[in-house]
């Protein structure tokens, strides 16, 4: 297969990883939860994984950002 006019030197496209919103049941909670994640106000930014898997299993509030 003959490829014309491509750039060799242009790095591919990254999708980011999808974030999500983890709510503490303690309203404005700041500080560090237990899987070690920091809360700001109640919330905290988590990506795809065993800590979201962990708040999920643990009843907190989730909300894809």
């Amino acid at each position: 297969m003959v490829m014309a006019n491509v750039k060799k030197d242009v790095e591919p496209v990254v999708q980011a990883e999808k974030r999500y919103k983890v709510k503490s049941p303690v309203e404005n909670y700041c500080g560090i939860g237990a899987s070690g994640v920091q809360f700001a106000y109640g919330e905290a930014i988590v990506n795809a994984g065993w800590v979201l898997e962990w708040y999920r299993e643990h009843g907190f509030e989730i909300e894809e950002v």
